[in-house]
């Protein structure tokens, strides 16, 4: 027996282990069976007498770890050997890890964990047991290797841990969040067995519908081809978008972001080039990149598929009522009203049956009375959507498809916002370009307090932590939400030995992962120019914490954005260089920190956004005037405006007819 030390620090390994997500450890030991050539896993859950997790077994008949192996992995993070390989050595399967970092899950499971492992080496076939313990994070115990005559595969045990976070592995989400990890996997080896607390992981089981869509995608100049898969599951899940490799090999897990009320779905992304852009999916999503083009043409897809798919739901649920004898009505229409009426009939109760009661009596007694209603009242749905909307009949049948997906107050809240941020950014625009009005506008009590209010114009996926706050506070701010005790208290200082004042820090953690990236906005003045002293000041506060010891183990990306109207000095040299996108002027890191420093126009913000919101504008036909936009701050912003923009009379007849 011997033991080696994980030469790392022991509150970095913790935050590894990732110790509130158990559900996550399991899926990554199965991935590493699966790596190791694994045929069949098997997750077994013992219960205590109160029925709580006591002890957690995974077995797999893989390839084992050879005691070389196991010598040569538990003595460090990171240098993986799968790291320089796509494939696995015998049976040639895509991989997963590439960290070497997933035997640290573990301790999420238990306070003792312990690998017993049998594979072939050089004179045999020999077992090892590796063993540690929570107490001692960075501390494991390898014993000798013992000649073995039994199957090759491995043994993972856990227990000890007294935590309810671990009965999450109880729950019915623990049984699908891993079918839909591995679905697109078993997909490609149907022969591989999973089972998951006396279950068999079995996606075809619980798939309602599936789909398989090209995506045609461009970036960095270049036309590209990757897949997307829907399916539609016959279970409750977690709605994502799984970014994979072309084998089905989940690398990241991004929001979904589009609406399909009523459909508990998984989109899977399949590109062969996914595991080289591993993480950069949330930084991507706010530039432009290859993941941010993929991103955005596969919810284009994902829109398409649910608005038809919407409708074909509606015709099945009838053809169900029917198949059942619930449907009100018996053969075909004998005439054209009694066609309008079953069509209007249709709507009415797609639109409602997720209300509706369940047991089949009830069910058919409340489509009766809906008949009934429709017959003999129809004009009171009509009377409403006249009186309150004036649609044509057209816009009717639009509308009563997309009440097929939503509710009326959802589609009133979503088009208000829309409509809001269409003024707002009519507002930003006059603000910052208008000659007149951004000689007027000031920058911190003013933009900046208005833009705390509007931090969606930096990318939805952030949001606001601090603002107007030391250098120091944002830091503080930043160990807080890690969950990390309150730092040194040194502080942290600029070259020239000052505590900077930052304008904003957004904030977005990573959905399944530890890594948190930060965006710290600098914002200037309308009239002002982004010049060589503006530059120098971001990138002071960009080195400060770059170089500060107390924060080089924080796993996190830092991004510094300088917002200004106009560029000069030197400073347009530098957002355009050769091993850099658009607007990077500086690039560093530092172990598990990444730090950036951004040169950003306000045109080119504007124009961001613009993009985002352009289907919408088109599609309500709204261009927002001075006026509208104006108003919208007034409202919005009331004390925040320059005396150019405050509440103006209103001009007489005589005065608008002049």
């Amino acid at each position: 027996m011997r033991r080696v030390h994980l030469e790392a620090a022991e509150d970095h390994v913790e935050r590894l282990a990732r110790e509130n997500d158990p559900v996550g450890a399991v899926k990554e030991i199965i991935w590493n069976a699966l790596d190791a050539n694994a045929t069949k896993v098997t997750v077994q859950i013992e219960r205590s007498a109160t029925d709580t997790v006591e002890k957690i077994t995974v077995t797999d008949d893989g390839d084992g770890m050879t005691p070389e192996l196991c010598n040569s992995t538990f003595d460090r993070i990171g240098g993986s050997w799968k790291k320089t390989q796509r494939i696995s050595e015998r049976l040639g399967r895509p991989l997963h890890g590439r960290t070497g970092q997933g035997r640290l899950r573990g301790f999420a499971l238990g306070s003792s964990i312990k690998w017993t492992t049998v594979a072939n080496s050089i004179g045999g076939r020999f077992a090892t047991t590796i063993t540690a313990n929570r107490s001692s994070r960075n501390d494991f115990n390898i014993s000798e290797p013992t000649k073995y005559s039994t199957d090759t595969g491995t043994v993972f045990e856990a227990w000890g841990r007294q935590s309810i976070v671990l009965n999450k592995l109880l729950q019915e989400r623990a049984l699908s969040q891993i079918t839909t990890e591995f679905a697109p996997y078993l997909s490609i080896f149907p022969d591989i067995e999973i089972y998951y607390d006396g279950t068999r992981i079995d996606p075809t089981s619980v798939i309602q519908n599936q789909e398989t869509y090209p995506v045609e995608f461009s970036h960095d100049g270049v036309d590209d081809r990757a897949t997307l898969r829907v399916i539609e599951w016959d279970m409750r899940v977690d709605r994502e978008l799984h970014l994979c490799d072309a084998d089905g090999v989940v690398i990241d897990i991004a929001d979904v972001r589009i609406q399909a009320p009523g459909f508990d779905f998984t989109a899977y992304v399949l590109w062969a080039d996914m595991p080289q852009h591993r993480g950069e999916f949330l930084l991507d999503e706010a530039a432009h990149g290859p993941v941010s083009s993929l991103l955005s043409a596969s919810r284009s897809i994902l829109r398409d598929h649910f608005k038809f798919r919407a409708v074909e739901r509606r015709h099945e649920i009838v053809e169900k009522w029917k198949e059942n004898d619930l449907y009100p009505y018996q053969g075909a229409p004998s005439s054209d009203a009694e066609r309008v009426e079953r069509d209007t009939f249709d709507i009415v109760a797609t639109t409602i049956q997720r209300h509706m009661p369940r047991p089949q009596k009830h069910l058919k007694a409340t489509l009766a009375l809906l008949r009934e209603s429709v017959k003999h009242q129809p004009e009171n749905v009509n009377r409403i959507l006249d009186e309150v909307f004036r649609l044509n009949a057209e816009d009717k049948t639009e509308l009563s498809r997309l009440l097929d997906r939503t509710s009326l107050s959802s589609i009133i809240k979503a088009s208000s916002s829309v409509a809001d941020r269409l003024d707002f950014l009519a507002a930003l625009s006059h603000m910052v370009f208008d000659p007149e009005v951004r000689k007027l506008v000031k920058e911190r009590t003013q933009l900046h307090k208005i833009l705390e209010n509007e931090t969606w114009i930096f990318g939805e996926q952030f949001s606001l932590l601090v603002s107007d706050r030391s250098l120091n506070a944002v830091l503080d701010r930043h160990l807080h939400i890690l969950g990390r005790e309150q730092r040194e208290p040194i502080p942290v200082l600029r070259e020239d030995g000052t505590v900077g004042i930052v304008d904003l820090m957004l904030s977005r953690a990573r959905k399944e992962h530890d890594r948190r990236q930060h965006l710290v906005v600098e914002l200037k003045a309308p009239k002002v120019n982004a010049g060589d002293d503006e530059l120098r000041q971001i990138k002071s506060y960009a080195k400060a914490v770059a170089m500060d010891p107390q924060f080089a183990d924080v796993n996190v990306e830092w991004d510094f954005w300088l917002i200004a109207t106009g560029i000069g000095g030197m400073v347009d040299m530098e957002v355009d260089q050769r091993d850099k996108p658009h607007g990077c002027v500086w690039d560093f890191s530092r172990g598990p920190m990444t730090v950036r420093v951004w040169v950003k126009k306000w045109s080119e913000i504007v124009e961001e956004c613009r993009g985002r919101l352009q289907y919408f504008q088109e599609s309500f036909d709204h261009d927002p005037t001075v006026e509208q936009a104006i108003e919208y701050l007034q409202h919005h912003h009331s004390g925040l405006l320059p005396g150019a923009l405050e509440r103006r009379p209103q001009k007489s007849d005589e005065e608008e007819a002049s």
